[in-house]
């Protein structure tokens, strides 16, 4: 199936770094590089970045969405399940399908990644206060 990776500026930073992008290209990743989109809505002066960004989005074949995951965690240092700032969201959010959409961010990739992960805090909850 086709992950698509797409990060956000989020509490008003980019979260992955130049050398990130450029080591998921080196990984296999399709890289959606700014200044090749004719889509970017607002290139920097230099017409390589968007608001700062060489890119903010990549995409790759994976049997899974938890190892597309796991391959990016690697690859980049950064950690999926990051939940960023409560008003911008979760830095990374991933997408596919296989069948039905799939999409997940923040600490919803965790499900994806592992097995016996609660989807909610709730989830196994027994009701009663210790």
């Amino acid at each position: 199936m086709l992950v698509k990776y797409s990060s956000n500026n989020s509490g008003g930073r980019w979260w992955l770094e130049d050398k990130d992008w450029h080591a998921l290209e080196a990984a296999g990743w399709k890289v959606d590089w700014v200044r090749l989109n004719k889509k970017s809505w607002l290139l920097d002066a230099d017409g390589e970045r968007s608001l700062g960004a060489l890119a903010t989005e990549a995409e790759k074949e994976f049997e899974t969405p938890g190892e597309a995951m796991r391959e990016f965690e690697k690859v980049t240092g950064q950690t999926v399940s990051d939940e960023g700032c409560n008003c911008c969201g979760a830095p990374h959010s991933f997408s596919w399908s296989a069948g039905a959409m799939g999409f997940a961010s923040g600490e919803e990739c965790l499900q994806y990644m592992y097995s016996n992960v609660p989807r909610s805090l709730r989830d196994g909850c027994t009701g009663k206060i210790d």
